[in-house]
C-alpha cells in the first residue's frame, strides 16, 4: 500500500524548462560569448544547478555566474513559469486522503520554498529537501532516503515522481518506485532504458495508482 509520494519540481510540478533554457543562455553569452545548445542542457536537468556550472564555467567566479543567472530569472520566474495542468489538484487528492507529500529537488531551498509559496501549493508538502540538504545528490539516493526517514516512511511504500534521468535512478537506487511524468521529450528514451512501469500524461492520472 502506498503511503508517500515525492515529486521532483523542475519539470514535474512546474515546468520551468524554458526558463532555465533561456537563462543559460544568457550567461553563455554574458561570460563565454557563445551559444549553449539546447540538447545539452535539457540533459543536466535534474542535476545540481552548481555541479553544471562549475564544470561549464570552471574558470569564472562561480558565484558571479549564479548571481547573472539568479539575476536573469528574478523578474520572469512569476511570469514565464507555470504549474503543469492538475497539479493543485492532484496535491489535494492526495492529501485528503491522508499521503504523506514532499519534494525530492536539485534546486536550491530558498528558490524552492518561494516558488511553491507563489503557487499556493507549499500548504501540501510535509518535507522539502533541496540541493543545499544533502552532500550528495541525485540520483544517488541520498535526497530521497533524507525526505523518507523524515517522514518516517518505507521505500517500498513510496512513489517518487520526476522526468528525468536523475529522479529515475534516484528512486530505483532508494528502492521506491518511479514514476516518470511523461511529457518531457525524451520520455520514451527513459521508459525504455530504466523499464519504467508507470507513465503519467497528466498529473490527474495518479488517481489511478493510489
Amino acid at each position: 500500500m502506498i503511503s508517500t509520494v515525492l515529486f521532483d519540481f523542475d519539470g514535474t510540478l512546474a515546468n520551468t524548462n524554458q526558463l532555465i533554457i533561456n537563462s543559460f543562455k544568457h550567461i553563455y553569452s554574458a561570460f563565454r560569448g557563445d551559444e549553449c545548445d539546447e540538447e545539452y542542457i535539457m540533459s543536466t536537468f535534474g542535476e545540481p544547478l552548481l555541479t553544471t556550472m562549475n564544470r561549464d564555467f570552471g574558470k569564472y567566479n562561480i558565484e558571479d555566474v549564479l548571481a547573472c543567472y539568479r539575476e536573469y530569472q528574478v523578474d520572469r520566474f512569476n511570469s514565464e513559469v507555470t504549474l503543469y495542468d492538475n497539479v493543485p489538484e492532484i496535491l489535494d487528492y492526495l492529501k485528503k486522503r491522508k499521503i504523506k507529500l514532499g519534494i525530492v529537488t536539485s534546486r536550491l531551498k530558498n528558490s524552492t520554498v518561494t516558488a511553491i509559496k507563489n503557487f499556493n501549493i507549499d500548504k501540501y508538502f510535509d518535507v522539502i529537501i533541496t540541493a543545499d540538504d544533502t552532500e550528495k545528490h541525485k540520483p544517488h539516493k541520498e535526497p530521497l532516503m533524507m525526505a523518507l526517514n523524515v517522514l518516517n516512511s518505507k521505500p517500498e511504500e513510496t512513489y517518487y515522481v520526476g522526468d528525468s534521468k536523475f529522479d529515475m535512478e534516484c528512486a530505483i537506487n532508494a528502492g521506491a518506485t518511479p514514476i516518470l511524468a511523461g511529457w518531457q521529450v525524451n520520455s520514451k528514451e527513459l521508459i525504455e532504458k530504466y523499464n519504467i512501469k508507470y507513465v503519467l500524461e497528466n498529473m490527474w492520472d495518479l488517481t489511478k495508482l493510489i
